[in-house]
């Protein structure tokens, strides 16, 4: 993770947006307070986890599947063979 102060970052904005390209996240500091830049892929990335921790069923689904002897696991696979 970077932190830069916002001088830097308007200074600097295309070496920026290169790191947080390759998913580093950049910490912009200023006197009003701090801001986070994070790429598109992990921002989608974030509200999906969000999404999953929030639903109920699937936390329980997660905690079953933890509590699964190896020896029980299901493999399967949805790809279609040609």
């Amino acid at each position: 993770m970077s932190i830069i102060n916002v001088t830097q970052a308007r200074n600097d904005l295309y070496s920026i947006l290169e790191k947080v390209l390759g998913h580093e996240t950049v910490t912009i500091t200023s006197k009003g307070g701090n801001a986070v830049l994070i790429s598109e892929e992990d921002w989608e990335g974030i509200k999906e986890t969000l999404y999953l921790m929030s639903d109920p069923e699937f936390l329980n689904d997660v905690r079953e599947a933890r509590n699964t002897p190896r020896s029980e696991y299901e493999v399967w696979n949805c790809r279609t063979k040609s």
